[in-house]
């Protein structure tokens, strides 16, 4: 069982760094030490493994997600907290590098990456909810549709990033959505 666990530990370091498609068997089985029929002993193949990956993937970032935008502090507050993570723009999202793969047409790859942003958008509607009862954020707008502007504009962040080479230009895409954010909320009335 200890190759098993080190093909899923590979195969999540492995994707994250260079995609599922750049990804080899062979590439999977040198990063974990494993033996030549252990990939085909404990999976059914390459995509088998990926999406044991994935899944453990995303129930790791769920938690951190949670953790993050926890319940201490302020609705917006804890909104922020969720767009000052630390994050390397060169890296990546580890779920949202899969959805400009040609792969994420297959369900069991695709599924754990969907999870994983429909908690997070839930999380984050969440907060924003409790912000417009507490009076933080205008009724008027929709927690759900701003929760999703703030997911894209970290994954368009990473995508910019890797672009242009420049591992800060998500962290300051972040400071600006709360700067637009705060003058937004300044500017609209609370109901």
């Amino acid at each position: 069982m200890k190759a098993k666990g080190e093909l899923v530990k590979a195969a999540k370091k492995l994707m994250w760094e260079r995609g599922y498609e750049a990804t080899s068997p062979r590439d999977l089985l040198e990063e974990s030490g494993a033996g030549q029929g252990s990939l085909y002993h404990h999976f059914s193949g390459k995509m088998d493994l990926a999406s044991v990956a994935l899944r453990e993937v995303s129930d790791e970032m769920c938690e951190l997600a949670r953790e993050t935008v926890g319940t201490d502090g302020s609705a917006l507050d804890r909104v922020f907290r969720y767009l000052d993570v630390s994050r390397d723009g060169l890296k990546g999202c580890r779920m949202g590098r899969f959805a400009a793969e040609s792969s994420i047409a297959e369900a069991s790859l695709r599924k754990p990456v969907e999870r994983y942003f429909r908690e997070l958008q839930k999380i984050l509607a969440g907060a924003l909810r409790e912000a417009q009862a507490d009076g933080e954020i205008a009724k008027r707008l929709d927690a759900d549709e701003l929760a999703l502007m703030l997911i894209t504009v970290v994954q368009g962040g990473f995508v910019v990033s890797r672009v242009y080479r420049d591992r800060n230009a998500i962290n300051r895409a972040t400071e600006t959505a709360k700067a637009l954010l705060k003058s937004l909320l300044k500017s609209l009335p609370t109901r």
